[in-house]
């Protein structure tokens, strides 16, 4: 509740602003002052560091001195060493043992004597020779006599004495070789007593490396012995006083934090000493400080933001006004009066102008409500423009119910309410199948109506084209007419053989369809005419394919191939080809709605943007046709050649138990039909050819004939006048094109590119028994 004031707002504003102002402020200060405190702890724990150092060296050279004082005595008077080592044991309390070993040879004292401290601080003794390993054989006695001037050697852990060691060692040398050597055992313990008598600050603590790297003493005595981190062995190893900061302490004392290391060497030997300091250790101080200014700051602060809210509450109070008057608005309420303004200031002029947002509002509410039912309205034709857009098309899954030789699944998404794609399919005859697809220029309304004129031409005009490129032909001329919108439509048209899977296809403008089979998926190229509705003069050349068993067509419109994805890039012909090959399955649901889905996911964010139409056409195999044909002839168009194929059909009828009369009305009329194609047709060029098929289907005999000369229609050949002597009527399309009219159960012409095309069905009833027992009269 308190934000949803202005004065609270610009109190909080002013708080947080006053607040970021002095964190600013005060990290500046913070790191100033850090540099500072940070090199005075450098100096500080450096200087620490010197005098640690100082003080180990001191105690060292005491041991070296020592040393080298008894091998220069014992090599010039060795009588009495015992006496010696005893005395220079009892001396200093550093030492922990020292040891005369001479090199085995003549000349040289028969013992090696080894005076040790006891941990009762009575001294032993112990001859080296008697001991079970050869001392001169071992690494510390070689090393010991090539030392000159004396050198420490590395620590050691006395298993006897149950502590950690260190050597020193001073050659004992007769005219000048070395004939043994003076060693002096030096307990660690003393070390680690040198590092917690230091004064160290607050969370500090020391250790001494020696020259391979290994802690000789640390303030936690868990790390005497390990290997230092290697950037602390790279600094300890130049033998120089350094400084270096730690990421990640090493001593798990410290909590794996950083780590300011001072690093001293130790004079006489390789050792270097060192002291660490947590860095947060060293900032303390001034942290505690600058958090106590910054308490009273933001009281400061606090008390500034309790001013600056009274005053812009007083300042502000008559927004509230209007702030209740908003609400109302907000609740529908128009129906109120404001104050009027008493100041013409920032407030009086706001509140003239909210009362006249006011009226407006109201009257733009009304005008919002009648367009929201017509809206509605809109909403509700198209939602039934696309419910007959649907009932328009057939199915979505087509399985040939006598044959079950092939398969089609379609499926259609248009991009908004009503779209301008479409396809079809029907039965034209017992074995042709038409199918198609298409794509209308523009989108919505316009285009769905363009779209249902097309369907419902191409239905119409289907039953009197003997080609698909016949029937795009047709169809372009009928959809030029009346045209004035210029809208055109892609149509890809095939005709199925579905006995013989032969498929002829034409395509007026249209994406080219897809082969899919066991070799792979490919396009079928096509030579195209132009779109639907452009130009009443376009032609458009068939191809035919035959379809194998196993293999699917697939057809499409351009909303497959111009899918773009959230970059603007295209599906492509490519993808296409792809996603079908990677599908793998012979059924034509699976490919249709395989290719949809990936078209989905490639477009995932996109939108769709046109509409899509897939339709897939599966052929599963051939089959014999249930009425094979009788004849099936190609002959010249020649008299001879008609008289014989009228012989011949006859034979063929009445071995297939056609009646007397049925067979003599189709010599009949064939005889008139082909008499007239080589005479007038033909022109009596023997060039010229006609095809004759015949086949028996369903109670009745079927005639194709084909030939290419010029165009005739029986069916538009006037009735002849049946007046006077019949037997004298010659015209062409007289008597002779009635008696085919009256004795043919069906005709039907048809003409294109290949030339005349007459199909004649005549009646022929089931015999039964009591026909083939009758027998001629004598």
């Amino acid at each position: 509740m308190l934000l949803r004031s202005i004065a609270s707002r610009l109190s909080l504003s002013v708080l947080a602003g006053s607040v970021a102002v002095l964190a600013m402020a005060g990290a500046v200060l913070f790191y100033r002052v850090s540099a500072q405190i940070l090199e005075q702890a450098h100096g500080e724990a450096t200087a620490l560091a010197n005098e640690a150092g100082n003080r180990i060296e001191q105690r060292l050279a005491r041991v070296a001195d020592t040393t080298q004082t008894l091998a220069g005595v014992v090599s010039a008077r060795p009588e009495g060493i015992d006496v010696m080592l005893r005395d220079a044991l009892a001396r200093n309390s550093d030492l922990s043992g020292l040891a005369a070993a001479f090199v085995p040879a003549a000349g040289n004292p028969p013992t090696s004597p080894f005076i040790s401290r006891q941990d009762d601080g009575s001294l032993g003794w112990r001859d080296l020779r008697q001991d079970g390993t050869r001392y001169w054989e071992k690494s510390w006695f070689q090393v010991g006599l090539a030392c000159a001037e004396g050198c420490w050697q590395k620590h050691f852990y006395s298993q006897s004495r149950k502590r950690e060691l260190i050597n020193y060692s001073a050659a004992i040398r007769r005219n000048g070789q070395p004939v043994g050597l003076i060693n002096a055992d030096v307990s660690l313990d003393w070390l680690s007593r040198v590092l917690k008598d230091l004064h160290k600050p607050d969370g500090a603590y020391a250790f001494v490396l020696d020259d391979n790297g290994m802690y000789l003493a640390h303030d936690n005595p868990a790390l005497v012995g390990q290997r230092g981190r290697a950037e602390l062995v790279q600094v300890m190893a130049r033998h120089e006083t350094a400084r270096l900061r730690l990421a990640v302490a090493q001593n798990p004392q410290a909590k794996g934090k950083p780590v300011w290391i001072y690093v001293v060497p130790v004079e006489g030997t390789r050792w270097g000493f060192g002291l660490a300091e947590p860095e947060a250790m060293i900032y303390a101080g001034v942290r505690k400080a600058f958090v106590r200014v910054l308490a009273l700051g933001l009281l400061a602060l606090l008390a500034l933001a309790v001013v600056t809210l009274v005053v812009t509450r007083r300042t502000l109070a008559p927004l509230g006004m209007l702030a209740s008057g908003a609400e109302q608005v907000a609740r529908g309420a128009l129906d109120f009066a404001l104050p009027r303004a008493r100041f013409p200031d920032e407030v009086g002029r706001l509140t003239r102008a909210f009362d006249r947002m006011r009226k407006e509002l109201a009257e733009h509410i009304a005008e919002l409500t009648r367009n929201a039912r017509e809206q509605q309205r809109l909403a509700s034709e198209l939602d039934i423009a696309h419910q007959i857009q649907t009932a328009l098309l057939p199915g979505e899954h087509y399985l040939d119910a006598h044959c079950e030789n092939f398969e089609l699944h379609a499926l259609l998404r248009p991009a908004r309410a009503v779209g301008g794609d479409l396809y079809s399919y029907f039965m034209l005859n017992e074995r042709r199948f038409c199918v198609m697809v298409g794509d209308v220029s523009d989108k919505g309304i316009p285009a769905a109506l363009f779209m249902a004129r097309t369907i419902t031409l191409a239905k119409a005009l289907a039953p009197r084209a003997r080609s698909p490129q016949q029937l795009l032909a047709m169809l372009n001329v009928e959809l030029c007419r009346n045209n004035d919108s210029c809208m055109f439509v892609s149509l890809l048209c095939g005709m199925l053989d579905i006995f013989t899977g032969e498929l002829v296809m034409a395509s007026a403008g249209h994406e080219p369809p897809v082969l899919c089979d066991a070799e792979g998926v490919r396009l079928i190229e096509l030579d195209t005419g132009a779109a639907l509705g452009l130009d009443e003069e376009a032609r458009y050349p068939a191809r035919t394919l035959r379809l194998q068993p196993g293999q699917t067509l697939m057809l499409y419109t351009d909303g497959i191939t111009e899918a773009t994805d959230t970059q603007q890039q295209m599906f492509g012909s490519e993808r296409l080809l792809a996603c079908l090959e990677r599908s793998g399955s012979p059924s034509a649901a699976d490919l249709a709605s395989g290719l949809l889905a990936e078209v989905d996911r490639f477009a995932e964010g996109a939108g769709q943007a046109d509409d899509i139409t897939v339709l897939a056409l599966s052929w599963h195999h051939g089959f014999a046709d249930r009425n094979p044909a009788m004849l099936d002839l190609t002959l010249h168009a020649s008299m001879d050649h008609v008289f014989d194929t009228l012989e011949r059909c006859d034979t063929s009828l009445q071995e297939q138990g056609v009646s007397p009369d049925v067979r003599e009305d189709i010599r009949l009329v064939l005889e008139e039909l082909m008499v007239n194609m080589v005479e007038h047709g033909h022109a009596g060029r023997s060039d010229r050819t006609i095809n004759l098929h015949m086949r028996l289907s369903d109670g009745a005999v079927l005639v194709d004939l084909h030939h290419d000369g010029y165009p005739f229609d029986p069916l538009q050949a006037p009735a002849p006048v049946l007046t006077g002597d019949l037997a004298d009527a010659e015209e062409v399309g007289g008597l002779g094109i009635h008696l085919i009219r009256a004795m043919a159960s069906e005709l039907s012409y048809s003409h294109d590119e290949q030339g005349n095309h007459l199909q004649l069905r005549f009646l022929h009833p089931a015999r039964t028994e009591s026909d083939h027992d009758v027998q001629p009269e004598d």
